[in-house]
């Protein structure tokens, strides 16, 4: 039997099925993971700000699919628009469908208050709009933020992003961690914790890496939404080997 604890509608921006493995492989005994796509090709503010209609209709599929949470990621579309913006989103969008709505940027400023974080250094592959919306994003948890330059892997830029989309398919966790890594030795001060957006790239196996070796609290947005996520549906979800919000027993901050 499928979901007899929970069945979970996944809304992916992209194609991508790293990020998608990353919620399938973590699944506890009878949760069931749904996903869903929008299917954005590029990095362009035009195309992420056209989606929230396109996610909307997903989520009503998800509804009747029997999905009992919807968990929107992709995190560009909603710091366009900011947090405000965001939560009503959100609010109108369970109220509409009758399901908890997990939105994609809320959750990782959470987390970060949740782990008792107050300075954060920002390691993304956005350029400085994304980058400083981050920034005003968490200033409403009473979290100071240093931002690492975006992630230049091909020398080429796309709008918004520092490396194109469909470049970031090879940024390997590797090079994830060699650029956390460097951009916190170039900042020359001390931080509680790293925040590394975006699920383009393959961060996941670089958070326990990078929290041993730099003894600092590491947040990947991914595993920040599905945090949540397990949270709201009351389901115990501790992993090893993926960093301490899985492993500190942390409970989500008002």
């Amino acid at each position: 039997m499928f979901a007899w604890r929970a069945r979970i509608g996944l809304l992916k921006p992209t194609h991508r099925g790293k990020s998608f493995a990353f919620w399938f492989i973590h699944a506890p005994d009878g949760v069931e993971i749904v996903p869903t796509f929008i299917g954005f090709r590029s990095g362009q503010k035009e195309a992420f700000l056209k989606g929230f209609d396109r996610a909307e209709e997903i989520a009503m599929d998800l509804k009747e699919v029997g999905c009992n949470i919807v968990t929107v990621s992709g995190t560009p579309p909603f710091l366009l628009k900011g947090l405000d913006f965001e939560r009503q989103w959100a609010a109108n969008l369970s109220k509409k469908i009758g399901l908890p709505v997990v939105t994609a940027v809320e959750p990782h400023g959470i987390a970060l208050k949740s782990m008792n974080v107050k300075k954060v250094a920002i390691a993304t592959y956005f350029g400085d709009e994304l980058n400083q919306a981050i920034v005003k994003h968490f200033s409403h948890f009473g979290l100071q933020s240093t931002i690492m330059p975006g992630l230049d892997f091909s020398g080429q830029k796309e709008d918004l992003y520092t490396t194109p989309l469909l470049k970031l398919d090879e940024v390997s966790y590797m090079d994830v961690y060699r650029h956390c890594k460097r951009g916190l030795e170039k900042m020359g001060g001390s931080v509680d914790a790293i925040y590394i957006n975006g699920g383009g790239w393959d961060a996941a196996p670089a958070v326990e890496l990078l929290e041993r070796d730099l003894k600092v609290k590491v947040v990947w947005a991914i595993a920040a939404e599905m945090w949540l996520t397990y949270h709201k549906l009351k389901i115990n979800l501790t992993l090893a080997g993926n960093g301490s919000l899985f492993s500190g027993n942390y409970e989500p901050a008002a």
